[in-house]
């Protein structure tokens, strides 16, 4: 067969570089011996099979430079075989296949997560030989030695994974030979601690403890007294978490003791005896309760500092060189660029490697996997988010108690870790069954540590690292609003302590909302519970005293009310008496007037009539009188518009005095009918109802037209009633929407006509003239968007520009890093902790595009400022009163000084400072981030003809609007009036007042929709 004919497929490839280059080396120097022994046709033929065989090398090699290497060499040989005369074959490195790699077992991993190192596994532990040099040398000259860092700074790992197997390998002359005590940690009884670690075998462990507890106590000698008696030399005892002496042990008294017998140990004659501590920076200044210690300390002190760019590379790469894995090019760089510099660095990327190595393809790390991850700084949020979520709802209340008991905050920014036995977390109540499947849950997931105990209910749980405290968005919201309960604690013990030192006044005790608080509070003092009791005590005392004097008031009230009500049927028995009394009179006026007509001439009858009539009309006058002084006692008013109204009536007709005469007959004679049951009142009653029947239609028709007469009363231009502020605000609720894309709430706003501007603007003001506005009803975010939203739509629609119209969406951390939107690679996250603070730094075109994502759109200024001021033109959303800083908004507070809001407190989440909501219960509509809005900027827009359409959509200003002012304006720019405007893709880094520090938004949407 000839070597045309010979097929890559049939030679062995070379498996990696290394033969490759080896089996070329060792051509050349065969090529030299062919010509000496003038056989080189042989060694042609061997060259050929080389070649096929290096292509076929190409499935196996990954390495970029590698690969360019390896070609060359192919590419040398592929030349010598051309000018040698003889067929050549292509001698093309074949292309990479993944599926060619070793498989690398899961028990190889090279990474360990939140977890430190220690000397079980040294062999994964690099990029810290300076730093171990310096703790070496410090061991030398001092026998308190301290590594000092901040947390995730990796003080831990150096001394258990460096230092210490460094000295025991011999690195100091004689450390091979000196004892090593197991590294402790103080926990909340160091004393208890240290006496389990010198226990000796073979000895009840609970009287050892007990008895060596009460003699540390007592002596400080003691702890260098029992090395000495078992240690013939030299012995190092490390102390991990020093920190905790302070942060967990509560007593002083064993704190001293155990601080004094480390010093009794390091300055004991019998041997040179080293400690060797870590501790977090952050707590330095609790040494100063312990001045000699402090003296020691700094003698002994050795800082941890961030690792560089090298060393980082060096913790990535030699671990994975050690068992075969390989990152793809420009990975590892990529992993250092994103991590060099962040605090609570080596936790974060040992967790993103392990995660990384379970996402592994064979023996590689690919680009696609930390894609997935989401980026180093991501990872330990969507690893635990994943988590979270993925549990069943009573399972999450688990998972998050359980955390809560393991990470306690403190009054400032600090927080305590602490440990917990498994029979401690059953104690809460919940099914022990479910405690152990989250517990079993968070720690195959890497977030908790767990330490076996003697039996499973004295196993230990702890948090695996403090970055998961500070890095955990979902945690840090929780631990900040323990915080606040703390505080609200603190409060409490101090009332309490003020209550005792003022000779426990009543005055002092607690009573309404503040005692039902402090009913919750566990674990009380005896002060505080005397304390409760005490105001329990004084509110039971106050409530039975109020409902006495209720009682009491209630039985006056009573007795009052029997009073006049017997003095009104008296009254009423009068008043019917006096009726009585004009029904009479009017029957014999109205007789003799009768008979006064029959009795005289023809000649005499209009004159004698008209004599009657007016004798009648004025005994009718006397008679209704009397009859509405009778009503005035029993009723005690008359009101004026019905009196007006019937003496109208009466005027203005002719028959109105017959009338009146046969409804007074009516209605008297039936007024005596019903009170006194007379047949004879009953009978003229129906006789004058008769005479009523024949005059009634002219009456009525006189008192309709008495009635059209009458002017109508002035009708205001205004509404007669304003819309109550309160009814809108329930409606709002009422009607309350969650939009599904991001789950936000969207308030309804009932619309209406309100005066929008300032009614008394300068001249040069955008925000003038006032004028009437008719908005229509529709519904508004009751937040603004926040960052962890904006970032979501941005992964969603595959960058920061692809829904922009061409120009980007959002300035990310890449441009600057006074955002709280971070571009990791491609995949937009927030920045920790600010997951709910409004998205700002958003271009208008970005505004719009995530509100049509969602199915909304930005609101109108109109419909903003009508959301913000409600019906009764607020000044601001919560009324006229002035801001206070961080309670109703944020905002500029001292022009003066332009740190006066500095940029890391620009903000609060978006559903904090309720005190500032809007009269419909929309927040954060002042101040923060300012508020893109549809309308095209135009400062004379107001004073315009027709400025009640309440939308400008003349884009010849090129800005477009922004509302309610941002963290960088003053009280007077802030307000439900004040307008700002921007380019919709403005992103000018330059100038450093630029609102756009500040722009967020917020989506609106109509009712009808």
């Amino acid at each position: 067969m000839s070597d045309s004919d010979t097929t890559t497929e049939e030679f062995i490839p070379f498996m990696s570089f290394t033969s490759l280059r080896d089996s070329h080396r060792a051509l050349l120097k065969q090529r030299r011996q062919a010509k000496e022994d003038a056989d080189e046709d042989g060694f042609w033929v061997e060259v050929t099979e080389f070649l096929h065989r290096g292509e076929a090398a190409g499935a196996f090699i990954d390495n970029t430079e590698d690969r360019e290497a390896a070609q060359s060499l192919l590419d040398y040989w592929h030349n010598q075989l051309f000018h040698a005369g003889k067929e050549t074959p292509e001698a093309i490195l074949s292309d990479f296949d993944a599926t060619t790699q070793p498989e690398i077992p899961d028990s190889h991993c090279p990474y360990i997560g939140l977890e430190a190192f220690d000397e079980e596994n040294k062999n994964l532990f690099y990029g810290r030989d300076q730093l171990v040099r310096e703790l070496l040398d410090q061991v030398l000259v001092s026998r308190l030695v301290t590594a000092v860092g901040p947390s995730g700074s990796g003080k831990s790992s150096v001394v258990r994974a460096g230092l210490l197997p460094r000295l025991e390998e011999g690195a100091l002359p004689g450390s091979e030979d000196w004892h090593y005590y197991p590294t402790i940690v103080p926990g909340a009884a160091p004393l208890t601690s240290l006496a389990r670690l010198l226990e000796p075998e073979g000895v009840d462990t609970a009287v050892w403890v007990t008895e060596n507890y009460d003699t540390f106590l007592n002596n400080s000698e003691h702890l260098a007294k029992l090395v000495n008696e078992v240690v013939k030399g030299p012995a190092v005892l490390s102390i991990d978490q020093f920190e905790e002496t302070f942060t967990l042990c509560h007593d002083d008294q064993e704190r001293d003791a155990f601080i004094d017998n480390l010093l009794g140990l390091v300055n004991s004659r019998e041997a040179r005896h080293v400690v060797i501590l870590t501790m977090r920076v952050d707590y330095e200044s609790y040494l100063n309760k312990v001045p000699m210690f402090k003296s020691l300390y700094e003698q002994g002190l050795v800082r941890v500092t961030a690792m560089n760019a090298s060393e980082l590379h060096d913790a990535i790469e030699q671990p994975a060189e050690a068992i075969g894995l390989k990152f793809e090019d420009g990975l590892i760089e990529a992993l250092v660029r994103e991590i060099v510099g962040e605090p609570a660095a080596l936790p974060l990327l040992q967790f993103a490697l392990l995660q990384l190595w379970d996402d592994r393809e064979r023996n590689r790390i690919t680009w696609d996997a930390y894609r997935r991850l989401g980026g180093v700084m991501a990872a330990l949020d969507h690893t635990a988010d994943s988590l979270y979520n993925d549990l069943l709802p009573e399972e999450q209340n688990t998972a998050k108690r359980i955390l809560l008991r393991l990470v306690r905050p403190g009054t400032g920014v600090e927080f305590t870790r602490s440990r917990a036995t498994r029979r401690s977390l059953y104690q809460s109540g919940e099914a022990n069954d479910r405690i152990d499947r989250v517990l079993e849950k968070l720690v195959d997931a890497r977030l908790l540590r767990q330490t076996d105990g003697p039996n499973k209910e004295n196993d230990q749980f702890e948090v695996a690292h403090e970055a998961l405290v500070r890095n955990w968005p979902r945690l840090v919201e929780w631990l900040e609003d323990e915080r606040v309960v703390l505080r609200h604690r603190l409060r409490f013990t101090a009332q309490a302590e003020d209550w005792d030192t003022r000779n426990r006044d009543a005055g002092a005790l607690l009573r309404g909302k503040q005692l039902q608080e402090a009913l919750l509070f566990e674990e009380l003092n005896p002060l505080e519970q005397e304390y409760i009791d005490a105001s329990k005590a004084a509110e039971q005392s106050e409530i039975e005293a109020k409902q006495a004097q209720q009682k009491k008031e209630l039985e006056q009230a009573q007795k009052l009310a029997e009073e006049q009500r017997q003095r009104a049927e008296a009254e009423a028995q009068s008043a019917r008496r006096a009726r009585s009394f004009n029904i009479a009179l009017i029957v014999i006026l109205l007789l003799v007037v009768g008979g006064a007509i029959i009795l005289i001439n023809a000649a005499q009858l209009r004159e004698t009539a008209a004599q009657a009539e007016s004798a009648a009309a004025a005994a009718e006058i006397t008679a209704r009188e009397t009859a509405v002084a009778a009503d005035a006692l029993a009723l005690e008013s008359t009101t004026d518009a019905l009196e007006a109204a019937t003496v109208q009536a009466m005027a203005t007709s002719d028959n109105a005095l017959a009338t009146s005469e046969v409804a007074a007959n009516q209605t008297l004679v039936a007024e005596q009918a019903e009170y006194d049951n007379q047949e004879e009142a009953t009978a003229q009653a129906a006789t004058a109802t008769a005479q009523f029947a024949t005059l009634a239609a002219q009456s009525a028709r006189a008192t309709r037209e008495a009635i059209n007469n009458t002017p109508e009363p002035t009708v205001p231009n205004q509404p007669t009633a304003t819309p109550d502020p309160a009814q809108l605000a329930v409606e709002a609720q009422l009607q309350k929407i969650i939009r599904d894309q991001d789950n936000m709430p969207m308030l309804f706003i009932t619309g209406g006509t309100y005066q929008m501007g300032v009614e008394d603007a300068p001249e040069d003001a955008d925000n003038g003239p006032a004028h009437l506005v008719l908005v229509d009803s529709f519904y508004l975010d009751q937040f603004e968007v926040s960052v962890q939203q904006y970032a979501d739509f941005l992964n969603r629609q595959g960058g920061n520009s692809a829904a922009c119209n061409g120009v980007d969406c959002a300035v990310t951390e890449v441009s600057t890093t006074f955002t709280n939107l971070k571009n990791n690679l491609g995949v937009l996250v927030a920045r920790p902790g600010t997951a709910r603070f409004p998205a700002t730094w958003i271009t208008w075109e970005g505004a719009v595009a995530y509100c049509a994502a969602v199915g909304a759109r930005l609101p109108t200024e109109a419909e903003w400022e009508y959301a913000a001021r409600g019906v009764d033109g607020r000044l601001y959303p919560w009324g006229d009163s002035n801001p206070i800083l961080y309670e109703t908004a944020i905002f500029n507070n001292n022009p003066d000084q332009s740190e006066s809001v500095f940029f890391s407190r620009a903000f609060e989440r978006v559903d904090s400072l309720s005190a500032g909501a809007s009269p419909f219960g929309v927040f954060g509509m002042a101040g923060g981030a300012a508020e893109w809005v549809q309308d095209w900027y135009d400062p004379d827009f107001y004073s315009q003809p027709l400025p009640d359409i309440g939308y400008n959509d003349d884009a010849s200003s090129g800005l477009k609007v922004l509302r309610g002012g941002s963290w960088v304006n003053t009280a007077d720019e802030i307000t439900t009036t004040a307008r700002m405007a921007l380019s919709p893709n403005d992103s000018n880094l330059d100038d450093l007042n630029n609102s756009q520090w500040g722009a967020g938004f917020r989506c609106a949407r109509d009712a009808n929709e």
